[in-house]
C-alpha cells in the first residue's frame, strides 16, 4: 500500500514572502504509518503548478491525504478530484474538515472524500491504514468519519465518536525522510523547519479553533525530545526552527528551561522563531533574555486589540496591557516582533480600527498584521456574530483573516476591508524603515525586498500625482491579487 500526504498549496501571499514553512503535521502522521506502508509527504505550496504535480504522481498511490484550513478547503477538493480520477481513495484532515465534518458529509463534497480524520490524527490515521490493509470495516475507529456501505453501494457518511487526546509519550518523532520536496522552505534567507514542544491551550479565545481540536488542554513534550527533534531538523537542512505551539508561553518556566537546554546542547547557532502571548512574554524579562541567548530572533505576539471592549468580546483578557512590556523585552534582545491585531469587531467604528494602527506604531512593531475578525466555522464567535446578523459572507476561500466577511454595527464589509487595507498600506513607510530590526538581522533579504518593491511604490506615487489612478484603484488591485500588506499609499 502506498500513501501520499499533501500540504495545502493555498497560502497567504504576504506571509509567504517572509516565510514558507514545511508541514509538520503530515510528517508526524507519516511517522505513525511508515512501518505499515510506503508513505510520502509532498509540501506543494511552493510549486508553480501544484495541480500538474499531483496529476503526475497520484497514479502511484492507493490513498491520498489532504489537509485544509477553511480558506484552503476548495482547492483541497480540486486535488481530491485529481486523486479520485487517478484511482486513489482520499482522506481529509485538519481544522476545516474536523469542524465541518457533518456539513461535509451531508453535502455534495462528500463524493470526493472517502474518509475524514477528525481532530488529532496520528492514532486515527494509523488505525485507518491498518483497517485497509486487513480489508476490515473502519467501524469503531475513533475520530473517523467514513461512508457506510449499503447493499454494496456507497452510503451516507457516518461519524464515529471522537478520539481522546493522545499522551505525548505515544506520539512518534516526525519522519522528515518521508518528504518528496526538500527545497524552497525558508524564513527570510534561512532554510526552516518546524519542531513542536507542546500541544493545546487552556485559554478560551472565542475566535480560535484550537479548543475545538484539542479541548482546553495543554500537553508538554519532554525537553529531551524537543532537543532531539531540533537536531533531526538541522540534520535535514534547517538553519532556522519555528515552534508552532498553540501557546508556548503558557508555562514560561518550561520555555526558559528549554532555552537553557538549547544553550547547553550547543544549538544556539540556529535561529528560533515562535508565536506567543503578550502576557506570557511580559511575565518575565529573565525568560526573554534567555530566549535571546538561545538564538530566538522572531516572535509573533497575539496582542489582538488595545480596546478593552474588543478584548472582552474576543475572550482575550488584558493582552494590550502587556504589549508595551513584551515588545520592549523582545526588542532589547534584538528579536523581530510581529503582532496580530484584530479589527472589525461588532462595535467597531473607523476610529476603533485605527487605534490598532497607532498601537503598532507606538510600539515600533516590525511586522504588524492587521487581521479582520473572521467567523470561523464551529467557533463561539461565529455563533455570536450570526445571532447579531453581522456575518456577510460564507465563502470560505476568503476566511484567511485578511478578508472581511462581516460588517460591524457602524461599518459595512467593504469599509472594514478598505480601512484595514489602508492601515497596511500606510505602515511600511520611511519611519518604519528607520526603526525595524529586519534590516539589521536579515540585510540581504531586506535589500532584495526593497529592490523589488521600490519601483512598484514609485509607480503608484506617480500614478496618484498625475491623477491616472486613485487609492481605490490600488485597493481593488490588491484585493484581486491577494497581497494585502504591500504598503505605501
Amino acid at each position: 500500500m502506498k500513501v501520499l500526504l499533501l500540504s495545502s498549496p493555498i497560502v497567504q501571499l504576504d506571509f509567504d514572502r517572509i516565510a514558507r514553512v514545511p508541514n509538520l503535521g503530515l510528517v508526524s502522521l507519516a511517522a505513525h504509518v511508515d512501518d505499515l506502508c510506503t508513505v510520502h509527504v509532498a509540501d506543494i505550496h511552493g510549486l508553480k503548478d501544484h495541480r500538474e504535480y499531483v496529476r503526475r504522481i497520484a497514479n502511484d498511490y492507493d490513498l491520498v491525504g489532504l489537509t485544509a484550513m477553511s480558506f484552503q478547503y476548495q482547492e483541497a477538493l480540486a486535488l481530491a478530484k485529481i486523486a479520485k480520477d487517478s484511482g486513489a481513495e482520499t482522506v481529509f484532515g485538519g481544522y476545516h474538515p474536523t469542524l465541518a465534518a457533518e456539513e461535509i458529509g451531508n453535502g455534495k463534497d462528500a463524493s470526493l472524500i472517502d474518509y475524514i480524520v477528525r481532530g488529532e490524527g496520528e492514532a486515527t490515521f494509523r488505525e485507518l491504514v491498518q483497517s485497509k490493509l486487513a480489508a476490515k470495516s473502519p467501524r469503531g475507529i475513533l475520530g473517523l468519519s467514513y461512508h457506510e456501505s449499503e447493499r454494496g453501494a456507497r452510503g451516507k457518511m457516518v461519524h464515529n465518536p471522537p478520539r481522546p487526546l493522545l499522551k505525548v509519550e505515544e506520539i512518534a518523532m516526525p519522519n522528515r525522510d518521508a518528504r518528496l520536496i526538500t527545497k524552497g522552505f525558508y524564513s527570510f534567507d534561512v532554510p526552516i523547519d518546524c519542531v513542536e514542544t507542546s500541544r493545546g491551550c487552556t485559554q478560551g479565545c472565542k475566535f480560535c479553533s484550537i479548543n475545538l481540536m484539542y479541548g482546553r488542554r495543554f500537553r508538554r513534550f519532554s525537553v529531551e525530545r524537543v532537543i532531539e527533534d531540533i537536531r533531526d531538523a538541522e540534520a535535514h537542512g534547517a538553519g532556522s526552527i519555528f515552534f508552532p505551539d498553540d501557546n508556548i508561553t503558557l508555562d514560561p518556566k518550561r520555555l526558559e528551561k528549554l532555552c537553557q537546554a538549547i544553550i547547553d546542547a550547543g544549538l544556539t547557532h540556529l535561529r528560533y522563531k515562535t508565536q506567543a502571548s503578550a502576557s506570557g512574554i511580559a511575565s518575565s524579562k529573565k525568560l526573554v533574555d534567555k530566549m535571546g541567548e538561545a538564538g530566538f530572533d522572531g516572535v509573533f505576539l497575539g496582542v489582538e486589540s488595545i480596546n478593552r471592549r474588543n478584548l472582552e468580546f474576543l475572550g482575550k483578557g488584558k493582552m494590550s496591557n502587556d504589549a508595551d512590556k513584551a515588545v520592549q523585552y523582545l526588542h532589547d534582545n534584538n528579536i523581530i516582533v510581529s503582532t496580530g491585531l484584530i479589527g472589525g469587531n461588532p462595535d467597531d467604528d473607523e476610529e476603533d480600527l485605527w487605534e490598532n494602527f497607532r498601537l503598532a506604531r507606538r510600539l515600533k512593531v516590525d511586522f504588524p498584521i492587521f487581521y479582520i475578525s473572521t467567523p470561523y466555522p464551529g467557533t463561539e464567535m461565529r455563533a455570536e456574530l450570526e445571532e447579531m446578523g453581522l456575518v456577510t459572507n460564507s465563502d470560505f476561500t476568503r476566511y484567511d483573516g485578511l478578508h472581511a466577511n462581516l460588517r460591524t454595527k457602524h461599518l459595512s464589509e467593504e469599509e472594514v476591508q478598505f480601512i484595514t487595507w489602508q492601515m497596511n498600506a500606510r505602515y511600511y513607510d520611511l519611519e518604519w524603515m528607520r526603526y525595524n530590526k529586519v534590516k539589521k538581522l536579515y540585510p540581504k533579504w531586506f535589500a532584495r525586498e526593497i529592490r523589488r518593491l521600490a519601483p512598484f511604490y514609485a509607480r503608484r506615487k506617480l500614478d496618484l500625482a498625475l491623477g491616472r489612478r486613485t487609492v481605490r484603484d490600488f485597493f481593488l488591485e490588491d484585493l484581486m491579487s491577494g497581497e494585502m500588506c504591500k504598503g505605501v499609499v
